[in-house]
């Protein structure tokens, strides 16, 4: 049973209070805040779709998401005092942030869309305790204290950890209030925060020397000798060639988008590439020896992630580029706001039998409208009926929320399903896999023509959705 408790606002930490009293110096006027550390491979993707290099002491606006890369780590100060840190491979977007020094107007709304994070509340906190809440794709973190942490676990599910006096975490199951030192696991948005001894995912790093050291080296006359420090490992480069891959990318000279699906076979052989363990790129050759390629174009990537290793049974890597080239027979195409998906289809043998039925909850993915640019896929359900109508032909439903600006928009698809392989070409283009045993995990490209939602028309939608399973049961009669 989840339970709510309330708690009343205790005394903060000395930095935090010096945070607050003092908002950040060089502060552009009228931005939310300012990139104060900035580390290895960061972004950060405008409110315009542009994605740029962020380096220490950019303004950063209302609307904009920061992501960083493997070894890419973030600080920011907001204009409140308040402080972000952002750990290797995190998105996390400013949702909508008002500093006026007015508790009615005030608001500190972000998204943790992957990655680990970890915050210090500022004044808009402590002005109005319910204007400041973190959005992540199973649950909403209110503020009741000062300090926290929240990163996403390999499973998909969610650790949170109270660092500072009390905060709530809330989703649709219920609520469950966290005091100093206590943490909770977030399976999914359905089922309520659960009460653990495990500390949220927000990795230390590991201590660097700098490239100079001085003091514990000494030169053959006993100087201190400068060292350079150690060179970081080369990137290791993987190729694979039983993994499936499903694609959705514009073509800017038509504007109308494709999803296509390349599924490794007798008659088509499918190789998917891998730099540490992230998605790269993808090539088909198929019966008739023709070779269709897709190379991303520029160095902005959108979103890149994964649930496991690429050599698991179960492995899905999802991600998307704001550019692209497509190459068939060798002939290119340009091609933009590119997402796909890959993984290893399950086998027959291990599909679900006829007659059960699957449910699945959002672990992953990516949201892009033709009209109001990047956004977020924010949560999502899907259900499958295996083998419904026997032989391994069932059928399911999708249905995904995104948000663009803050504004909500709904997508809902029929899927068609032939034993590992989700299809649906009738409104909501979608096509996808289900991977690991009795297809514990899904994974899809979809877009939707003319999606609408509580703020202006997004038009035409696009992206990838990942999956895990919740239950596996038998399917209710009908």
């Amino acid at each position: 049973m989840s339970t709510r408790r309330k708690f009343p606002l205790q005394r903060a930490a000395l930095s935090v209070v010096v945070a607050a009293a003092f908002p950040a110096q060089g502060m552009a006027a009228g931005s939310a805040g300012v990139a104060q550390f900035i580390a290895g491979d960061v972004n950060v993707l405008r409110a315009d779709g542009k994605t740029e290099s962020l380096t220490k002491g950019k303004p950063l606006e209302s609307g904009e998401s920061i992501l960083t890369g493997n070894a890419g780590r973030a600080q920011v100060r907001f204009s409140d005092g308040g402080l972000v840190s952002l750990q290797p491979n995190t998105e996390f977007k400013i949702a909508n942030y008002v500093d006026e020094a007015d508790p009615k107007q005030d608001r500190f709304l972000v998204d943790l869309l992957r990655g680990s994070m970890r915050a210090i509340t500022g004044l808009i906190g402590k002005r109005n305790r319910e204007n400041y809440k973190v959005t992540t794709t199973t649950a909403t973190i209110g503020i009741r204290g000062s300090g926290f942490s929240v990163g996403y676990n390999p499973d998909g599910s969610l650790g949170i950890t109270t660092e500072l006096d009390a905060i709530e975490v809330c989703n649709a199951g219920g609520c469950v209030g966290l005091t100093a030192g206590e943490s909770v696991r977030v399976i999914n948005s359905a089922e309520a925060p659960v009460r653990t001894s495990v500390r949220a995912p927000v990795p230390t790093p590991a201590p660097a020397q700098e490239v100079v050291v001085v003091g514990n080296q000494t030169t053959s006359d006993g100087k201190p000798a400068i060292v350079p420090a150690p060179t970081a490992p080369a990137p290791v480069k993987q190729v694979f060639t039983d993994l499936a891959v499903g694609v959705v990318y514009t073509d800017p000279a038509t504007a109308n988008s494709a999803v296509e699906s390349y599924h490794p076979d007798a008659s088509t052989a499918v190789l998917t590439s891998f730099l540490s363990g992230k998605p790269i790129d993808f090539d088909s050759l198929d019966s008739r020896n023709v070779l269709t390629q897709f190379r991303s174009t520029g160095t902005a990537a959108m979103e890149k992630g994964v649930l496991g290793t690429p050599s698991d049974p179960d492995f899905v890597g999802w991600g998307s580029w704001v550019t692209g080239q497509k190459f068939v027979a060798g002939s290119p195409t340009e091609i933009e706001s590119v997402h796909f998906v890959m993984g290893r289809p399950t086998p027959l043998a291990q599909m679900p039998a006829d007659n059960m039925q699957g449910t699945y909850q959002l672990a992953g993915g990516t949201a892009f409208s033709s009209l109001l640019g990047a956004g977020q896929l924010v949560s999502g359900t899907l259900v499958a009926n295996f083998g419904a109508y026997g032989a391994g032909q069932g059928y399911g439903n999708l249905d995904l929320t995104t948000r663009f600006g803050g504004n909500d928009y709904g997508i809902s698809s029929n899927l068609d399903i032939n034993n590992s392989k989700i299809t649906n070409t009738s409104g909501t283009n979608v096509t996808g896999f289900f991977t690991g045993n009795n297809a514990s995990r899904a994974a899809l490209v979809y877009s939707a023509p003319s999606v609408t939602g509580t703020g202006p028309s997004a038009g035409q939608v696009s992206g990838a959705a990942v999956f895990q399973q919740n239950s596996l049961v038998l399917r209710p009669p009908l």
